[in-house]
């Protein structure tokens, strides 16, 4: 048994749950504990839970309070020296733990890894971990077969170091909980980046994943919930308010200015008639932007890499 903890954050995956937990309590490496925090289900999935599973540690909110209050929730639940989040879509093979806990281990500069996960949308293999454009996108890896440094681990599954957890944590909060959901696993990673926290792929590790599974499996931006795309916008902007340090400012600035306005010209075209409420994520974004220079002072207080470091790091696609 490792000293490990299993955090998750359910709503509504009633559909997934005996999957996901049968495949976290079957791990060579098992954990000490096992914490969900249900945001509010209505499906009875919590209630499926509590009858079956009493070695869960189980935390009821009244309501959906997002990923990023799920999770620190989950975590900060939990007492052990390294912990995986994993969405409830996401259905290990038994050696994921140990698989992403040696890769800790072989590199003590790491706080996180992940590993190759099956996509169910689109049938293909993906290397969960990725790295960030200057446009503020995501961008995975081709590799599949080879250990790498990547920027960061895709939130649907992670293996943290506690130590990495507590390090970046910022007025109580790993994830920022005004991103609510979508991007906040980007800010973490690049907060940790700042702080000198590496992240790692490792092949080996395996798992399944359904994919958007609290949203019918919705995988394509246009395709999700209205309310989740004015997130994921909104907290383009947080992120690179947050954590674009003064050296790196110019080379990310520019791509971002540029491209920005194809994509609000893409969402006028293909959504018009959502537009206008989309919109309001830029109204999100003002109001939310004293916390997010109040995160940035304190984040570039602490900076321990340096800007020709973040540059190199993000030219990594």
């Amino acid at each position: 048994m490792g000293k490990i903890a299993v955090a998750l954050a359910n709503w509504n995956g009633m559909k997934y749950l005996e999957r996901c937990l049968e495949s976290v309590f079957a791990q060579t490496c098992a954990p000490r504990e096992v914490v969900i925090v249900d945001n509010g289900s209505t499906d009875g999935s919590a209630e499926w839970i509590a009858d079956r599973y009493d070695q869960v540690h189980l935390l009821l909110n009244e309501t959906n309070e997002g990923f990023a209050a799920g999770y620190n929730k989950a975590i900060a639940a939990c007492s052990q020296p390294f912990v995986l989040i994993l969405n409830t879509d996401v259905f290990l093979t038994p050696d994921f733990i140990e698989v992403t806990l040696a890769a800790l281990a072989e590199y003590p500069e790491a706080g996180a890894a992940t590993g190759s996960v099956f996509q169910q949308g689109t049938g293909e293999w993906l290397n969960s971990g990725f790295f960030l454009r200057p446009q503020m996108r995501t961008e995975h890896s081709a590799n599949l077969d080879r250990a790498e440094a990547v920027f960061g681990c895709s939130g649907a599954l992670i293996l943290f170091r506690r130590e990495m957890l507590e390090d970046i944590r910022i007025e109580g909060q790993y994830f920022d909980e005004a991103y609510f959901s979508y991007g906040e696993d980007i800010d973490l990673a690049w907060r940790a980046q700042l702080l000198g926290w590496q992240a790692r792929f490792t092949p080996g590790a395996k798992a399944h994943h359904v994919g958007s599974g609290s949203s019918d499996e919705r995988l394509r931006f246009v395709d999700k919930p209205a309310f989740l795309q004015r997130h994921l916008l909104k907290n383009r902007y947080l992120t690179l308010v947050k954590n674009t340090s003064t050296g790196v400012l110019p080379y990310v600035l520019l791509p971002f200015i540029l491209a920005e306005p194809l994509v609000w010209l893409y969402l006028l075209l293909r959504l018009p008639w959502r537009f206008p409420y989309l919109l309001l994520a830029l109204a999100d974004t003002c109001r939310l932007l004293p916390t997010a220079l109040r995160w940035r002072r304190q984040l570039m207080r602490r900076q321990r890499v340096s800007a020709a470091y973040i540059r190199q790091v993000l030219r990594r696609v």
